[in-house]
């Protein structure tokens, strides 16, 4: 179990690691666009990747410290549905801030005549919508396998 453990602590750490990056080539390329035109979808966008990486960073937080739980053999103890409750809504918030991307997508269809980049756009912003979905259900799971639990320490 410590091995696993260690293991999705380093994915954490790899995927903060990505998001730093992402978010670094970003600012670089707004700070530094010769021929860059700060129009207002970009200034949106500029936003909302800094306010997705913030509720994305809060995310990974509450990861960590459900990883730190299920090490010390914690899964499914009252500790936990806090912080999936917190992950879930970090996930929706972090949904709802990145729909921020759309007006630049939207100005890049219409500089370039290119319908199909909206629907890559409308699909970007549609797999955080979906993981708010699957967090949800992970966070009902977690609810009925304390409350089993608590049934089975009980009866013992």
């Amino acid at each position: 179990m410590k091995l696993k453990t260690f293991v999705f602590k380093g994915v954490l750490l790899l995927l903060t690691i990505i998001l730093f990056f992402v978010t670094f080539l970003i600012t670089i390329q707004m700070v530094t666009g010769e021929k860059l035109e700060l129009t207002l979808a970009m200034k949106i966008f500029y936003g909302t990747i800094l306010l997705t990486d913030v509720f994305a960073l809060s995310a990974l937080s509450s990861v960590y410290r459900m990883v730190t739980l299920i090490g010390h053999k914690q899964a499914f103890s009252h500790q936990i549905l806090p912080l999936v409750a917190k992950l879930n809504r970090q996930l929706l918030l972090m949904s709802l801030s990145f729909c921020g991307i759309l007006p630049f997508v939207y100005q890049i269809v219409q500089n370039e005549d290119a319908p199909g980049v909206m629907i890559l756009g409308l699909m970007l912003v549609a797999i955080p919508f979906s993981l708010v979905v699957f967090g949800k259900i992970v966070e009902e799971l977690f609810k009925q396998a304390v409350n089993l639990k608590k049934e089975q320490d009980l009866t013992i």
